[in-house]
């Protein structure tokens, strides 16, 4: 049996009644999650850009932009949803794919989805689907894709969306190989985008690739049947020759699923994910040594290379780059002690207090690696004013899968950001849904509560 013949075999023969328990938990959290950050972009400036984009394209009203009040065909649903889910950089993440896969994967699902009035069952068995190849791709093929200047949220994200998209279709084993070889010629995206509106756009555009990709191949589209391990075919053309390691891919899907091991990494913080662990070790410190930003002569940070390179944006000018800026993230919790949605605005960045706080900020790429999947330590050095220095190392940050967020912590993340665009009542029926999915009898009654 051929690589993409056994991705396609395990995505048509998993079943929700196969799935674990705590995998279906991990899910349904993931979903409830990355629908809170869908509502809180709707007043993003590539939230609107992208509702805009949409509504001009037109289609047939189909499938729901959630929040704003349009049905479109599902692709350019899938594209709307999955770039507005990835707008704020709240979503998600899992350390297998080395980014984010629910901003792909569950747009995808729920366009596909509320076309065939799916249940939540159905909704859940495909995401947990998608999620498990698009991370398990990752597996196989990081870090030299990441490397390579490719953002694994795209190129990973199109094939994990094409599977959710082509259970829920119905596809069988033959018609999802052609599935997995259309949405292979759509991935793309570059990590060069960080810090722009581009970079959520990427989300949307691997939640549309899969939505085409199985609508295809479903017409009777023909692509490549063995396009994972082809010569220029997918792993070799964005890892490069010998590069990936199949078995990593294949050999182990769903036995674990990354949803159970090792888990998904859920957002306390709007911003790049590879910050994270360097905001909780200087947030201890501040409350262990009782210091504030009056009180910091300097910080030093030192980052192992693939968070030091998706934090790019030393010097940012926009909301957005600030989102990429260990200087930046660093200063605003030194001087408001908290990072907020508000705290990623152009007016924030260019704040007088921010420009001056950032150059006592210093962020340094460290020498050492850890293992594919593994965190990433991050070391945090302040020297304070009146001459005191302070050292620590952190190995996992707040919301990583290993340190997980509290259920009132994930709920109550739902409802702030919710709130931007739901009715307090709403908010309370929509959040009862999600958390009792899998006995949703049609999703479209949960996408008209969204929409």
């Amino acid at each position: 049996m051929t690589p993409t013949e056994a991705l396609a075999r395990f995505i048509v023969e998993t079943r929700f009644e196969s799935i674990p328990g705590k995998v279906v938990a991990a899910a349904k959290t993931s979903i409830l999650d990355t629908i809170g950050v869908t509502l809180a972009a709707i007043p993003e400036g590539v939230g609107q850009s992208i509702i805009r984009y949409v509504r001009e394209m037109g289609g047939s009203p189909a499938a729901a932009v959630i929040g704003a009040g349009l049905k479109t065909s599902p692709p350019w649903a899938a594209l709307a949803n999955g770039t507005l889910a990835h707008a704020l950089d709240f979503d998600d993440s899992n350390n297998m794919l080395n980014g984010h896969a629910s901003v792909g994967v569950l747009p995808a699902a729920l366009a596909q989805a509320e076309t065939r009035g799916a249940s939540g069952r159905e909704v859940i068995e495909a995401y947990v689907i998608g999620f498990e190849v698009a991370s398990k791709l990752g597996a196989g093929m990081n870090m030299a894709l990441h490397r390579n200047g490719w953002h694994p949220t795209c190129v990973l994200g199109a094939m994990g969306a094409a599977a959710a998209a082509s259970k829920l279709r119905g596809l069988g084993v033959e018609a999802t190989r052609m599935a997995l070889g259309c949405a292979a010629s759509h991935a793309s995206g570059l990590r060069a985008n960080f810090g722009t509106m581009m970079k959520p756009v990427h989300a949307g555009l691997a939640a549309e690739a899969g939505v085409r990709a199985a609508g295809l191949a479903a017409a009777g589209v023909n692509s490549h049947t063995d396009v994972l391990d082809a010569k220029a075919g997918f792993c070799e053309t964005f890892s490069g020759p010998g590069k990936y390691r199949m078995a990593d891919i294949i050999d182990r899907l769903g036995n674990p699923f990354v949803l159970d091991s090792p888990g998904v990494n859920l957002k306390p913080y709007p911003c790049c994910m590879s910050s994270h662990i360097s905001v909780d070790v200087l947030r201890g410190l501040m409350e262990k040594e009782r210091f504030t930003g009056a009180d910091v002569e300097s910080v030093d940070v030192d980052l192992l290379e693939p968070n030091y390179v998706n934090l790019r944006h030393h010097d940012p000018r926009t909301g957005l780059e600030g989102k990429f800026s260990g200087e930046y993230i660093l200063s605003r919790l030194l001087l408001d002690g908290a990072l907020r949605l508000d705290t990623f605005t152009d007016g924030a960045v260019n704040a007088p207090a921010a420009r001056a706080m950032m150059e006592r900020v210093r962020v340094h790429m460290a020498e050492g690696e850890v293992p594919h999947g593994a965190p990433k330590p991050a070391t945090v050095t302040v020297r304070t004013r009146d001459g005191r220095t302070f050292r620590q190392r952190g190995e996992r940050s707040r919301g990583n899968a290993s340190l997980p967020l509290s259920r009132e912590e994930i709920h109550g993340k739902f409802r702030d950001c919710a709130r931007r665009r739901l009715a307090p009542g709403k908010i309370e029926k929509v959040l009862g849904v999600l958390v009792a999915l899998e006995n949703l009898p049609d999703i479209r009654s949960l996408m008209a509560d969204l929409a």
